[in-house]
């Protein structure tokens, strides 16, 4: 069943789950499909490393990202909804024996920021602050993964200990995380080609909100320009402007095409293994067809 088949299944609203690999959908799609069709639930992330990687952040650690009508509500290392509570401690704002305290006085499907601006514990701004650490930390990590297991769980209920209230566009999180993201090593396999060109995915302008950079870049979708010769164009080195492009493109705002040179290289090596193998399956055939006739004459001398 391919991506689309997929979709169009749990778009029917049968009682189902969806699962499966990051190899075959990516991380960008899932958010693309979940934000467009405005589903709740939880979305969980596992990593699945190979021996090289067993020195990663997050290991065979799972991750889990909340939406609700389409947007990130939180996210969370765990599901013991103790999470957001953790990050005040720690930023040294309020107890966590005095936030449960006054979380008992608020509704229980009432989100705990909420509850704690109610009250004047938190203003906010630190309730931004706290969102940001909550999404904007893993995301751009969840990215680099070369492989990972997925899963939508619909009927997952939303974690009202672990909001703070406010929401935001998957892709703009996305987005948003890329840009603060510092070591891009295990994202260079998965970057634009500097001989490749980018044309627009959406019909007319961008929805999604753009730095000025992102829209210098984007000022070339279409125009049948090089990644290199738009970095000699807007004075960037080329590995800025293939960031930015992969940017793009998480966000489902542009396809790379490769050139035409890479296509004939491409196509001149599928030739040449074809006639590899040719020449191999020639031979096979010959030493069979003279291994026959041998047979053939030892029987008849018999």
């Amino acid at each position: 069943m391919n991506t689309h088949q997929v979709w169009n299944e749990y778009s029917k609203g049968e009682a189902m789950k969806i699962t499966g690999y990051l190899s075959e959908f990516s991380l960008g799609e899932i958010f693309r499909f979940l934000e467009q069709g405005q589903k709740t639930g939880c979305l969980s992330i596992k990593p699945i490393q190979t021996q090289e990687d067993l020195s990663s952040t997050y290991e065979n650690q799972e991750y889990y990202i909340f939406f609700r009508l389409g947007q990130i509500v939180a996210a969370s290392p765990s599901l013991d909804h103790q999470g957001l509570q953790d990050l005040i401690e720690r930023r040294g704002w309020l107890r966590k024996i005095t936030i449960q305290r006054l979380l008992s006085l608020c509704p229980r499907d009432l989100p705990s920021g909420v509850c704690l601006k109610a009250q004047g514990a938190l203003d906010p701004a630190q309730l931004q602050l706290l969102f940001k650490q909550q999404v904007l930390t893993p995301i751009p990590q969840l990215f680099s993964l070369d492989e990972g297991w997925f899963k939508f769980d619909a009927h997952h209920p939303l974690p009202y200990e672990e909001m703070t209230g406010l929401s935001a566009s998957p892709m703009e999180i996305a987005v948003a995380g890329l840009r603060l993201l510092k070591d891009w090593t295990a994202l260079m396999d998965k970057l634009p080609l500097p001989d490749s060109t980018i044309v627009s995915a959406v019909s007319g302008q961008p929805p999604y909100h753009l730095n000025s950079r992102e829209w210098q870049v984007w000022e070339h979708v279409n125009s049948a320009i090089k990644l290199k010769d738009i970095a000699t164009a807007l004075q960037l080195p080329v590995l800025e402007v293939q960031k930015v492009c992969f940017r793009l493109m998480v966000a489902g705002l542009v396809e790379e095409i490769a050139s035409i040179a890479e296509v004939k290289t491409d196509n001149a090596k599928a030739n040449s293994s074809k006639s590899e193998t040719k020449s191999e399956t020639t031979e096979i055939s010959s030493s069979f067809l003279q291994g026959v006739l041998t047979f053939l004459r030892t029987t008849i001398h018999v």
